[in-house]
């Protein structure tokens, strides 16, 4: 049974505004979702890897003020791949102390990069991401959170291989779907096969559409928001039905395997897209809770 359905406050959307944030959790509350997903980076209470307690204190009342459950998401340009830089690691110390403090269940960690660019090789870069997550993983334990680790340009297989080294009950895998997507239109993989294999181990997943086209094979279109969108190119954080990912097996998919985590709705431009909210969130409550409540109804009346 999945746990509840959220939606993100954006990194570069609330910008460290306090009036933003609270416009954004209004909204969401009129809406009706269960999670919201915090980001750690855009409000201020992180900076250079230390806790600014008084801006902690007050995003911790803040946030008690209203009814829903926390996930956090870490820094998107964290990388524990690269030792060279301890600041990594401290952001995401730091992180993970800030999701305990305002009770979150899991800290989202983008799935580190290698580094061609400096003389540290790939095995050695993969080997420092497994040691750095154990020992994040405990004081993720000890803070009552979750490392959910996020395919971001990557198989999902690729990282539950890291899930797998790592091999502690605090780090577990997030998949974006979104990101999948891309993925395996770019590079050929098989999309539902990958989203099988990593369900079971999965704890949050992020949900929204595109029309799976790799930003690399439209590299002479900038990275302006309003361009990819006329393009269609990239993580466009759509509406779901608004683009091309097959949500209808998709939905079966998760139906059938069991999911038990957190969903998140990842619409990044609330600009664009206030409107889409509360239908994108009715339509996974049909077919993904409601859908699964009346198969296992039918299951007990086959049984009896």
């Amino acid at each position: 049974m999945i746990k509840g359905i959220g939606t993100n406050v954006d990194t570069r959307r609330v910008n460290g505004s306090i009036k933003r944030l609270v416009s954004e959790l209004e909204f969401f509350k009129s809406i009706g979702f269960d999670y919201v997903e915090i980001p750690a980076a855009g409000l201020d209470v992180i900076a250079r890897g230390r806790i600014i307690r008084k801006r902690l204190e007050r995003v911790k009342e803040l946030l008690s003020n209203y009814n829903f459950r926390y996930t956090v998401h870490a820094p998107d340009v964290i990388n524990l791949k690269i030792k060279t830089n301890p600041w990594h690691y401290q952001v995401m110390e730091a992180t993970i102390e800030f999701a305990g403090e305002i009770n979150a269940e899991v800290v989202v960690y983008h799935y580190g990069e290698v580094d061609h660019s400096i003389d540290v090789p790939e095995r050695v870069q993969r080997k420092t991401e497994i040691v750095a997550l154990r020992e994040l993983a405990d004081l993720a334990k000890e803070k009552g959170v979750v490392i959910g680790v996020e395919n971001v340009g990557h198989p999902v297989s690729e990282v539950l291989k890291l899930v797998r080294a790592v091999n502690h009950p605090n780090v577990k895998l997030v998949i974006d779907v979104g990101h999948l997507f891309i993925v395996s239109n770019y590079t050929g993989i098989d999309f539902y096969d990958e989203l099988k294999k990593g369900l079971p181990y999965a704890v949050e997943l992020h949900l929204s559409d595109n029309f799976g086209e790799s930003p690399q094979t439209y590299q002479k279109i900038p990275d302006v928001e309003a361009f990819r969108f006329v393009y269609g190119i990239g993580d466009l954080h759509l509406p779901i039905g608004e683009g091309d990912i097959p949500y209808n097996k998709v939905f079966r998919i998760i139906r059938e395997s069991g999911f038990d985590g957190i969903v998140i709705l990842e619409i990044n431009s609330m600009d664009r897209f206030a409107d889409e909210y509360a239908d994108s969130l009715n339509l996974l409550r049909r077919r993904l809770i409601l859908a699964a409540d009346n198969n296992k109804t039918k299951k007990r009346r086959k049984v009896k």
